[in-house]
């Protein structure tokens, strides 16, 4: 489940993902928010990919720990 807030009719929530919708499940404004976690959507999804590539820039910034002995 994603959530949303919608700034137009005040509604908050949850909502099944769904790539093809960009407005308000209660009252169909633009003016919403989605809130949608890595695990919801498909690997090909678009936002999944950059999520993935953004996640491994990251992981690739961090230095590296050295084993203790």
């Amino acid at each position: 489940m994603a959530e949303f807030r919608c700034r137009a009719c005040g509604q908050e929530g949850t909502w099944v993902y769904d790539p093809e919708r960009y407005t308000c499940p209660a009252c169909g404004s633009i003016d919403v928010h989605f809130v949608v976690f890595r695990h919801e959507l498909p690997d090909d999804d678009p936002a999944a990919k950059r999520m993935d590539e953004l996640a491994t820039e990251e992981a690739n910034k961090r230095p590296k720990k050295e084993s203790e002995d």
